[in-house]
């Protein structure tokens, strides 16, 4: 990747933040945010179709972490979120890069930590799956559902934590989200359902 440096210092940056959150899945997803990653391919960078938000996310520097992933983020693997079982409508307004884990640019077999991006006046749909999950919201205001819950406000700088199998859903406004996300545990996406 022609931005390798450009992403670790990313990476690593957002390890010293995450770590602030006080549990143990940020704890293991800040351990290897900062450690040694090992760069396991190089990977052609692919544009799901919900990336077009990018640039328009990237034209309002909000903050020092948008700043660092500028360098880099039109060089990462994008797809389309939900493994396949979310309607087409809505998936190709989500998308997801892996960074780190068994697809990711950097290897790791038992964790997986990545990006979200969701297109402004979109829900993604309530649904669960068998990884614990920890959020933390690097652009944009959106509404975070859990269980049966009403939906919460989450600004920027927030973080929002998923059980194992706990149903959750996000729900965008007028701006589109940009998140990163680690998952611990089960991280195999097989239980992934909606």
């Amino acid at each position: 990747m022609a931005n390798h440096d450009n992403l670790l210092h990313f990476l690593n940056t957002c390890g010293k933040i995450v770590k602030k959150h006080k549990s143990e899945i940020a704890n293991n997803i800040a351990d290897t945010l900062v450690g040694s990653l090992i760069m396991q391919h190089e990977q052609a960078p692919t544009i799901a179709p919900a990336c077009p938000n990018l640039n328009e996310l990237l034209r309002i520097k909000q903050n020092n972490l948008i700043n660092l992933l500028a360098n880099c983020i039109h060089h990462l693997n994008w797809r389309e979120a939900g493994f396949g079982k979310i309607s087409t409508e809505i998936s190709n307004r989500i998308c997801v890069t892996e960074l780190i884990g068994p697809a990711g640019f950097f290897k790791h077999s038992n964790i997986r930590i990545g990006l979200l991006l969701q297109e402004p006046g979109t829900i993604y749909p309530r649904h669960q799956h068998a990884a614990e999950e920890l959020y933390f919201i690097l652009s944009g205001n959106a509404h975070w559902g859990v269980d049966d819950k009403a939906l919460k406000p989450k600004p920027p700088k927030s973080f929002v934590h998923h059980n194992s199998n706990q149903s959750h859903c996000i729900t965008t406004g007028g701006e589109p989200l940009l998140a990163l996300w680690g998952w611990t545990g089960d991280i195999d996406g097989s239980s992934y359902s909606i």
